[in-house]
Parts: structure tokens; C-alpha cells; sequence
């Protein structure tokens, strides 16, 4: 199993166990700014994930475009699934919406430059 497999998975697995914990602890509520740090951490992990599927060869290319698609794609169905299950303020919603997109979004990119700078052929 390649080194990037492993740590998605640990960093994933953990990302699932802190979500959880914040949930039943109601972290997110006592603490706003958990959720930012939650979404900068998602926005790592789908660019890792857009990784390992590229090393198993399910994504053919990771440039900016293919990793920002996918990325976007998932952003929008995490906030969907938040509406869904109640997740949400209904009096905060579209700012909380555009805010957590937005903190992904720096979590994408943040990711997408570091492997970029580590692997030159993740263009």
C-alpha cells in the first residue's frame, strides 16, 4: 500500500472520529470556529483523496481543473447533506454555506500547492 493511501486513510479516519466527537460534544455549537478548522481539514483531504485515486488510476489527471471539479462537486454535496439533516441555522445558512466553501476552498488549495511543490508531476 503507497505511503499516500496510508495517510489519507489515518488522516480520514481521524477527520471521521473528530467530526463525531464534535457532534456528540457539540463542539460546532460552543466552539464556531470549529467548523472552520473542520472544512479546511475536508478541503485537505479531498485534495489527498483526488491523490490516491489518481495512484490507483481512477482519475487520469490531477490538474488544477480536475482536482477544483472534484473538489467543488464534493464541497457542494457535504453543504446539501448538512441542509438535509438539519445541520444547519436556517437564519445563517447562506453565510455559513458560502463561508464553509470558502474555508474549503483555501484547504484545496492549500493541499493542491503542497503536493504540487512535493510532486511536480501533480500538475
Amino acid at each position: 500500500m503507497s505511503k499516500s493511501i496510508v495517510v489519507f486513510l489515518t488522516l480520514g479516519g481521524l477527520f471521521a472520529l473528530t467530526h463525531v466527537f464534535a457532534t456528540i460534544t457539540s463542539l460546532y455549537w460552543y466552539y464556531p470556529w470549529f467548523d472552520v478548522v473542520m472544512h479546511f481539514w475536508g478541503g485537505l483531504l479531498i485534495v489527498l483523496g483526488v491523490r490516491v485515486l489518481h495512484h490507483l488510476q481512477y482519475v487520469k489527471k490531477t490538474n488544477k481543473r480536475t482536482v477544483f471539479g472534484i473538489a467543488l462537486l464534493m464541497m457542494f454535496a457535504w453543504e446539501v447533506f448538512e441542509y438535509t439533516i438539519g445541520f444547519v441555522s436556517q437564519s445563517t445558512y447562506l453565510f455559513d454555506t458560502i463561508k464553509d466553501i470558502f474555508v474549503g476552498g483555501l484547504g484545496v488549495l492549500t493541499g493542491y500547492l503542497i503536493l504540487k511543490q512535493k510532486n511536480k508531476s501533480y500538475e
